[in-house]
């Protein structure tokens, strides 16, 4: 098991804006499917599959609706478009992305948004090649 962890960026966000508001604090990789032992996957995701878990701290903002998270092979540019990432509770602060491929290195960075729809800037982007 390899684990990556890395103080990426931090802030708070008033109510009206949430620029810059998102801390990753961690970034880990569970599982390289190689069969040496020790792996572990996400329920439900297929077995060689890796996953990678995804931690940030709590934004303090009370119209705050939720986080995306968004992941891609090349760096700032992912697999979802703007305002499409993947939704995340506001009570939540940690998400396992499933589904990631042997032998390539995953970027994800991830924003927060409140009830009105406005979206934070990126967070600083962190990586993780996949054994």
């Amino acid at each position: 098991m390899a684990n990556v962890k890395r103080k990426v960026r931090s802030g708070t966000a008033s109510a009206a804006h949430l620029s810059t508001a998102i801390v990753l604090v961690s970034l880990s990789l569970f599982g390289c499917g190689s069969g040496g032992g020790g792996e572990e996957f996400a329920p439900g995701s297929p077995a060689g599959a890796a996953t990678a878990t995804l931690a940030w701290d709590a934004v303090q903002a009370t119209a705050l609706s939720g986080y995306r998270i968004y992941y891609g092979t090349s760096p700032g540019l992912y697999f979802q478009s703007r305002g499409n990432g993947l939704t995340i509770s506001s009570n939540v602060t940690t998400h396992i992305v499933t589904g990631l491929s042997s032998g390539t290195t995953y970027y994800f960075a991830a924003t927060a948004f409140d009830t009105s729809g406005n979206e934070s800037a990126y967070s600083e982007e962190v990586s993780k090649a996949i054994p």
